[in-house]
Order: structure tokens, then C-alpha cells, then sequence
């Protein structure tokens, strides 16, 4: 494999390395806690404080 090539597939697992600092803000609606994620971690999310991932996006109140 080139350089190129293996650096583009650890930028998509790492999350990228052009910044995109964008992060989302979670409720649990088991527990009701709230926490923020980068938008690289939007499948399966799960509560930090009581593993659930009946979560829901905040903005959505």
C-alpha cells in the first residue's frame, strides 16, 4: 500500500485530520444525562454514565 493511501485510512479511524472539531450533544433517556461526542463517534453511542444507548440528540428538547 502507498503512504498516501495508508494515511487516508488512519485519518477515517482516527476521525480525519482536517479539524472537523463538530461535536453533537446527547441525552440519555434512561438517566437523563447530557454529553457531548465528535461527530466521528455517532454510531453506536452509548451513555457514559450508565451504558445505555437509548440516547437521543439534546438540541431535539
Amino acid at each position: 500500500m502507498s503512504a498516501g493511501l495508508l494515511s487516508s485510512i488512519s485519518d477515517a479511524i482516527s476521525g480525519g485530520s482536517d479539524g472537523d472539531d463538530e461535536v453533537f450533544t446527547y441525552e440519555c433517556v434512561s438517566c437523563g444525562t447530557e454529553f457531548d461526542l465528535p461527530k466521528t463517534r455517532m454510531i453506536g453511542v452509548r451513555c457514559p454514565n450508565c451504558r445505555s444507548m437509548d440516547v437521543r440528540d439534546a438540541s431535539d428538547a
